[in-house]
């Protein structure tokens, strides 16, 4: 067993990104006796060796390359919470669950992603409340996972966003690439024409999304925007453009199709224009089944971790009808989860007539209970 102790230490540290004096300095050793044992020059003492596995919060069979079902318990933890995050409204739960995954695990970046996710989601059902302890905390483990998962800068940004803290938000925003820097445009750029055609799709869906954003946030910060056709008109031609490119069937980017029109809910509701704003209520509302039809049997695989949930758990492996997206995998993209909430909050400033209309509709009514 000792003659791999020392590349087990080397993994465990490099796991956990410690240096070498780190651990020479919790066992009151120098650091070139942990470089020695790492080369497999020496070994330590076998006194030290239960202080070795607790510096990795591990059990000493462990250390010795025992696995003792580490993996199998964060999985776990792990499947339950991501049945929580994409299930439940009330994070409680599934923060309570991860909290204790950590005491179990405290170096394990994983659960730190999803317990940061739980707080977010969390956060938003205690937005106005000054604190807000959800947010505070969830960008505290935001900002400590950035090195190991650079995606928290998104979930990150928008908490500063929400907190008004707009400076810390800039300063993070400015040090990132920009759009004509990312991987599926570059790619796409660089390949040739066979190779190059999956990355040009996805680049023309990833680009989709972020335009869909930006339109969405430049409408809603701009009160004179949002009260005007114009942006109105500029949602429609988003919509028609999306219409074209993902064709009749969308898989689940019907989320995306749900966003937008839920978005001209609201504009047309800012009109007054009733009429047109419940017909693309009602437009919102099929995508949004449509999406819960195509995602359901995701969260009903708890094999794999977030974000790579098995092939087979999708019911459909068909590809995209339109020459743009023809060789694009429908299941390999980024998708926005869309919630029954959201529906709710569309018809937030229409006449209390009109929403207890929508809410008294068999159609719509187990959605507004």
């Amino acid at each position: 067993m000792q003659v791999n102790l020392g590349e087990k230490i080397k993994e465990l540290r490099k796991r956990d990104g410690r240096k070498q004096e780190d651990l020479a300095k919790a066992l009151g050793v120098t650091s070139q006796a942990v470089s020695r044992w790492e080369a497999n020059g020496g070994y330590p003492d076998m006194g030290m060796i239960p202080s070795i596995a607790n510096f990795f919060h591990i059990t000493i069979d462990e250390l010795f390359g025992y696995n003792n079902d580490r993996e199998k318990i964060i999985q776990e933890y792990t499947d339950k919470a991501v049945i929580m995050l994409n299930r439940d409204s009330d994070m409680t739960e599934c923060i309570a669950l991860l909290r204790r995954g950590l005491e179990e695990f405290p170096t394990t970046n994983g659960l730190k992603i999803h317990l940061a996710a739980a707080l977010n989601k969390e956060g938003w059902n205690h937005r106005g409340e000054k604190p807000n302890e959800f947010w505070e905390e969830a960008a505290s483990l935001y900002e400590d996972l950035l090195e190991y998962e650079p995606n928290c800068i998104i979930p990150l940004l928008s908490i500063y966003g929400e907190l008004g803290e707009y400076e810390k938000a800039e300063k993070k925003a400015m040090k990132q690439p920009p759009v004509d820097m990312s991987r599926e445009v570059l790619l796409g750029r660089i390949l040739g024409a066979q190779k190059g055609e999956q990355y040009r799709a996805e680049a023309v869906i990833a680009l989709l999304h972020e335009l869909r954003l930006a339109v969405d946030d430049a409408i809603y910060e701009n009160d004179e925007l949002k009260k005007s056709q114009e942006s109105i008109d500029i949602v429609l031609a988003l919509r028609s453009l999306y219409e074209k490119v993902f064709g009749q069937e969308s898989f689940g980017y019907h989320s995306d199709f749900c966003f937008i029109d839920m978005a001209l809910v609201k504009l047309y509701g800012n009109q007054e224009d009733y009429e047109k704003a419940l017909y693309y209520f009602d437009s919102a509302f099929e995508h949004y089944l449509k999406f819960r039809q195509w995602w359901e049997p995701c969260m009903r695989n708890t094999q794999e971790q977030a974000g790579q949930l098995k092939k087979k758990s999708f019911p459909c492996s068909d590809r995209f009808e339109t020459i743009i997206l023809k060789n694009v995998n429908p299941m390999g993209g980024k998708l926005y989860v869309c919630e029954a909430k959201f529906l709710e909050f569309a018809i937030a400033g229409f006449p209390e007539k009109i929403k207890e209309q929508l809410k008294c509709n068999p159609k719509y009514a187990d959605n507004f209970k």
